[in-house]
């Protein structure tokens, strides 16, 4: 009975190990195609004259000036909240394309929360 439970035990370790290291390359393949100078986090609270943008690019809200920065070709994009800077990283173009040419309208389709 024990064998039967350690062997179940390892055969689910084994397994879940295995789907996080295809989720893990799954990522990584996802931003391959982006530079990393393009896209870099700031954690300090940003100065909202500094901001580009008037909305978020991932939610469509306004920009909260004390939410994360990202520096992204030339231009510091701010977000409504903390977490939209990452979902943000993940495919920086995709949420570009949801702002208007002055970063001032949301037109875009907002992200579920």
């Amino acid at each position: 009975m024990k064998k039967q439970l350690f062997t179940t035990l390892f055969f689910v370790l084994f397994v879940f190990t295995i789907q996080c290291t295809i989720a893990q390359k799954q990522d990584s393949t996802k931003t391959k195609g982006h530079k990393k100078e393009q896209v870099k986090t700031t954690t300090k609270k940003a100065d909202s004259k500094k901001i580009w943008n008037k909305v978020c690019p991932v939610m469509g809200n306004a920009v909260n000036p004390n939410a994360p920065t990202v520096q992204y070709k030339g231009k510091t994009i701010g977000f409504c909240c903390a977490g939209c800077d990452k979902t943000f990283q993940k495919d920086p173009d995709k949420y570009m394309k949801n702002l208007s040419e002055d970063g001032s309208k949301f037109t875009g389709e907002k992200e579920k929360e």
